[in-house]
């Protein structure tokens, strides 16, 4: 048999809490299947929860088509720009899935290229999973415009 539950994103808290007791109970015989693609209303949480340091990484991603590139970046904004957005973007998602706003298993936006040949050990660039340039558009959209509003 299969049951489905649907609600509101965020799930609340206490319906994550209820529904994660329950098929603890089933046991092994209970699959959880979870939406875990970003929506607009998941990545402006995201955008919400990271620092100006990031925000820059998502703008360049934006205004690159999806694409950040490593070398171009640093010029840009220094030599240890691209340090840390990516470990943010990481606990943020951690702590959205603890809230329940998306799945652990939510995969992270940004995917890193090889290493860029003219510095040792940093990314080339960054670039947005398939799909998710127009989401995350509006989603800074959306950001901004309540961020003015504030």
């Amino acid at each position: 048999m299969k049951i489905t539950i649907e609600c509101e994103d965020p799930a609340p808290p206490e319906l994550v809490a209820a529904v994660t007791d329950l098929m603890a109970r089933i046991g092994p015989q209970a699959s959880v299947s979870t939406d875990d693609g970003w929506t607009v209303e998941r990545a402006e949480k995201l955008l919400r929860d990271t620092n100006p340091r990031t925000l820059l990484l998502f703008d360049a991603a934006i205004e690159g088509e999806g694409w950040v590139d490593g070398p171009a970046f640093r010029e840009k904004w220094g030599d240890n720009a691209l340090r840390g957005p990516s470990q943010t973007i990481t606990k943020a998602i951690k702590r959205g899935a603890e809230r329940g706003h998306w799945s652990a298993d939510i995969t992270p936006p940004f995917t890193p290229t090889t290493p860029d040949k003219s510095g040792w050990s940093k990314t080339g660039g960054y670039y947005l999973g398939d799909g998710l340039l127009p989401v995350f558009r509006e989603a800074m959209k959306r950001y901004k415009e309540r961020s003015r509003g504030e």
